[in-house]
């Protein structure tokens, strides 16, 4: 399993931001349509003082329109911008957080995402490793268990004054959990 973000992130990102610079250009060309005059007027004389009154106050209302377009679109990418990065930048907060825990040496953790919150696979790569290596501290632990149990029984025998099989037996159990104990802590080496 690779460690990458939800499916078409970036996709989605420039998806959203071309939509919003597509509506900035719609709305300019909506109001530049509304701006204009329905009718120039029926002689020449009229059409030509129409032109000029279009020529006088377009360049101005354009301009304006242009400022306030421009405007809407970089607020938009903006808001665009800071819902998705907030999809990255609070699984990389938890993330970071668990992995602190971790390396102190608490392995009860469990971290979830949000369904659409990017780098849930790196979650669930780090809960795996939280689990295996808890299975792994569990094993050990259950080893040293055991060669405790064994050498107190070993200690027992020897003060006893038994001799024979029954060390050897217990000798040879003690030395299989080191042995385990010995396989494991290499497996976490590696």
């Amino acid at each position: 399993m690779g460690l990458t973000t939800q499916k078409n992130y970036r996709l989605l990102v420039y998806g959203n931001t071309l939509l919003i610079v597509m509506l900035g250009a719609l709305f300019a060309g909506c109001v530049l349509f509304w701006l204009l005059p329905a009718e120039l007027g029926e002689s020449f004389g009229d059409i030509m003082a129409t032109a000029q009154e279009i020529r006088r106050v377009l360049v101005w209302r354009l301009a304006t329109l242009y400022a306030i377009t421009a405007l809407l679109i970089v607020l938009g990418i903006a808001l665009i911008h800071l819902f998705y990065s907030h999809r990255i930048a609070g699984p990389v907060y938890r993330l970071g957080k668990e992995a602190a825990r971790i390396a102190q040496g608490n392995l009860l953790g469990h971290i979830s995402f949000r369904r659409k919150d990017n780098l849930t696979d790196m979650a669930e790569v780090l809960n795996d490793l939280v689990a295996r290596y808890q299975g792994r501290i569990n094993n050990v632990k259950g080893c040293l268990s055991v060669i405790d149990t064994q050498a107190r029984t070993l200690s027992d025998l020897l003060q006893h004054g038994k001799t024979g099989d029954d060390l050897k037996q217990t000798a040879a159990t003690i030395t299989e959990n080191v042995d385990k104990i010995e396989r494991t802590l290499s497996g976490m080496r590696t």
